[in-house]
């Protein structure tokens, strides 16, 4: 090797991680006119970080349908560090109805960070969580109004043009390794906790009807529930906290299929994966799983991050194909 050429370490090539029989490969297109071009819409958002007593991954992708179509990613997400070490999950999922519901999950991610920095207090037990879907949904008619040129704000219009599902969470530290989360939601994303190999539902998703078979119709924001009731849990030292939209929920189910199989491994490691392993998993490819995927963790702020320089233990090989 010439003097000077630093050696590379590791594959240059990652190969997607296939669960059972594979989606067709796709080559995104660009986004369609109908869509508008602006705002800019990215294939792909990847976020994540670490603050004194949580680390947290966040991951946004558009599905290989809409890859293939020239629609837009319709999902959004918000992590947001607050001064006092709690930190604000938002995930929105764009209902598919709504031909600019990609700008309405934006709009109500943004919306609902924004009133959480400027409004949360300190004691959540009696917080009155209401006002702020109510002002979500305010933001989005306002929107709408912008967008189509009203002379004032139309709820009907901005339902048919903007409506999302949303979920907040805030997560607040509660001792040394541990934190305590409470959530609410509008719409069919979900949530789990992932604690000791077993994924407990704590919002639920898609509901199945007296038939047995899972409705896709989904009720979300700008319509506002006449009352809000926080799902509050309390999260230990090898706990994972899951916000994820329907994308990530349908595959995973129960979480004892291949997919629940591919998370328990990348989430339950000793330490959080890194912000590319994340992604990766995140992009698994499963026949008919095509829709829009965004999925955040949250951990306990769990081991410091290796120094510069170090490089970390070699991982075991991984029983999932792909992760090797």
């Amino acid at each position: 090797m010439p003097g000077g050429v630093a050696e590379v370490v590791g594959s240059a090539v990652v190969p997607q991680i296939v669960i059972g029989a594979p989606s067709p490969s796709v080559e995104p297109s660009v986004i369609s006119p109908e869509y508008r071009s602006l705002p800019f819409r990215p294939d792909v958002v990847i976020d994540g970080w670490s603050n004194d007593y949580l680390t947290v991954r966040g991951v946004s992708q558009r599905g290989h349908l809409h890859r293939y179509n020239g629609a837009p990613r319709q999902d959004d997400f918000v992590m947001h560090n607050l001064p006092d070490g709690r930190v604000i999950v938002v995930v929105a999922d764009g209902v598919s109805a709504a031909p600019q519901s990609h700008i309405g999950a934006s709009t109500a991610t943004k919306q609902a960070a924004d009133w959480l920095h400027a409004n949360l207090r300190y004691d959540l037990a009696n917080f009155d969580w209401l006002p702020l879907l109510k002002s979500t949904a305010w933001a989005l008619n306002e929107r709408a109004q912008a967008l189509l040129g009203l002379d004032a704000p139309d709820p009907v219009r901005a339902e048919e043009q903007l409506a999302t599902t949303l979920v907040c969470a805030v997560i607040e530290p509660t001792g040394a390794h541990t934190v305590r989360a409470h959530l609410i939601s509008a719409g069919d994303s979900d949530a789990w906790l992932l604690s000791a190999g077993h994924y407990m539902e704590l919002l639920a998703g898609k509901t199945d009807s007296p038939s047995g078979i899972a409705s896709s119709a989904v009720v979300g924001l700008p319509r506002v529930p006449a009352e809000v009731a926080p799902v509050v849990v309390d999260m230990g030292y090898n706990d994972v906290l899951l916000i994820a939209t329907d994308g990530i929920g349908d595959p995973l189910g129960t979480g004892q299929g291949g997919v629940g199989n591919l998370f328990r491994e990348v989430l339950g490691r000793p330490s959080p994966p890194s912000l590319i392993e994340f992604a990766h998993a995140v992009d698994f490819s499963r026949e008919t799983f095509d829709d829009d995927r965004t999925l955040v963790a949250v951990w306990p702020r769990r081991e410091a991050p290796p120094q510069a320089g170090t490089r970390q233990a070699a991982r075991p090989r991984s029983q999932v194909e792909g992760l090797q």
